[in-house]
């Protein structure tokens, strides 16, 4: 299956939600990444799980901080 690439799109569009969810005595902040353009999303607990959807989606670490 072809995953979009940032690089071969006009426009890449993502959608990110944090939560926080208590657990008994204890608070955790949850998320959750969508692809837009594709209806791909991952829930995630930290955001070097966010990081990686991204990369997996065709994204740099260098594309998030060059603007």
């Amino acid at each position: 299956m072809n995953q979009p690439s940032a690089e071969t799109t006009a426009t890449t569009t993502f959608i990110v939600r944090f939560w926080r969810e208590w657990t008994g005595a204890e608070a955790r902040w949850r998320g959750r990444i969508e692809h837009v353009q594709s209806g791909q999303r991952q829930d995630f607990l930290c955001l070097d799980d966010m990081l990686r959807f991204l990369q997996q989606m065709g994204v740099t670490l260098s594309q998030l901080t060059d603007y």
